[in-house]
């Protein structure tokens, strides 16, 4: 499997409900995507109370089945439709070594670091850089443990189609 992400930085005064928006009005359409098999609709706010952030941006993070299912995906109208919006980001890929633990409805927060030593849902690596990738998802009950850490919110799961299962 694949983790694949991509940062849209945006400007210190972008009106974050437009990204909230936008992942409230297209979050579903990657539902039942072939090979996807999630999508993190992740974003944060620099005028977060509850989070820390030191800028506004929209990051989604991607679980792929292969690189086939990616490659879809970043050659479809849609993607091609964000980079007319957005411009080209670049994309960041891992390989997952082992089964992702996808978020549920609980978490509403991500933490994304490259620290190999703190436990986390995903496990992947960059071996063309070989930046290690750790994902933990995070409850609202354990915001608390680590309020400096900047972190994602969790907009919406999209799950995909794997393997003729939904």
């Amino acid at each position: 499997m694949i983790a694949m992400q991509y940062t849209f930085v945006l400007p210190a005064d972008y009106d974050m409900t437009l990204i909230e928006q936008r992942i409230t009005e297209k979050g579903h359409l990657l539902n039942g995507w072939p090979g996807l098999v999630f999508k993190a609709y992740l974003y944060a706010r620099k005028d977060a109370t509850n989070y820390h952030s030191p800028v506004n941006c929209y990051a989604p993070l991607y679980v792929w089945q292969d690189h086939h299912a990616m490659m879809a995906f970043l050659n479809s109208a849609g993607f091609k439709a964000l980079c007319e919006h957005f411009g080209r980001p670049q994309v960041k890929t891992w390989f997952i070594d082992e089964p992702p633990t996808p978020p549920t409805d609980q978490h509403h927060f991500a933490a994304i670091t490259h620290d190999a030593s703190q436990p986390a849902d995903i496990h992947g690596i960059d071996y063309h850089t070989w930046q290690p990738l750790h994902v933990t998802w995070i409850s609202d009950a354990y915001l608390h443990a680590s309020p400096t850490q900047p972190l994602y919110a969790l907009g919406y799961i999209a799950r995909g189609h794997i393997n003729g299962n939904a």
